[in-house]
């Protein structure tokens, strides 16, 4: 298993630098945008940056919600939309075809039909152009958004209290995340973590099967 983090906001090159050097961290999302209910952008343009530092990376595009904050113009027709936006950010990021491209999708269960239809357009154009879809989402709504494609990658949010220490960050199994098909786990949110000057702020901590979350295999 291979740890990683996500967050917004980029760090910055030299801290992502040191976190390659100093750390157990293979990974980090990366943000697509400006996307429906995430306009920040200081992700963009830094792929090749990180992947040529040696950095595996999982592009997590925060589409429309039902619950919370954010935009909520939720329907399959929209679905369509934002799938195409979503593909057309990837490759001005600069991830070829066939990379995993995560829906961001806040809350927990229950979701109205028109937030189901709505995953299931965007998958079905992200397939169309190319990418591979996935989902990020609570453990609970992992197996119904399965239900609606089989093919999907899940990176799913449960927090628990996993004990690490400097900087040696956990690599607990996805399997064992609350939803035993997920590919990454983000088991603790919010949280700081060692930097080149003291504590980074406001950090998740991530665990992959894979060293790039990107890849569909």
């Amino acid at each position: 298993m291979f740890a990683g983090f996500d967050r917004i906001y980029y760090p910055g090159d030299d801290i992502m630098d040191w976190l390659w050097m100093n750390t157990n961290l293979y990974w980090c999302g990366f943000y697509l945008a400006p996307a429906p209910s995430q306009n920040y952008t200081g992700w963009m343009g830094k792929r090749s940056f990180l992947t040529q530092r040696g950095w595996g990376l999982a592009p997590v595009y925060v589409g429309q919600q039902q619950k919370g904050r954010g935009s909520h113009d939720v329907s399959g027709d929209r679905g369509r939309f934002d799938g195409l936006d979503a593909v057309w950010l990837a490759r001005s990021a600069g991830f070829p075809g066939m990379s995993v491209l995560y829906l961001d999708i806040e809350g927990a269960p229950p979701f109205h039909q028109s937030m189901l239809d709505y995953y299931q357009t965007w998958v079905e154009t992200v397939a169309f152009f190319g990418y591979w879809p996935g989902a990020y989402c609570s453990s609970g709504l992992a197996a119904k958004l399965h239900a609606i494609n089989d093919r999907s990658k899940f990176w799913v949010a449960h927090w628990k209290q996993i004990p690490f220490t400097g900087s040696e960050y956990p690599t607990p199994d996805p399997a064992q995340s609350g939803y035993p098909l997920a590919d990454v786990w983000q088991h603790k949110g919010d949280t700081n973590i060692t930097g080149p000057k003291g504590r980074l702020h406001r950090y998740d901590l991530d665990s992959s099967s894979s060293e790039d979350p990107s890849s569909p295999i």
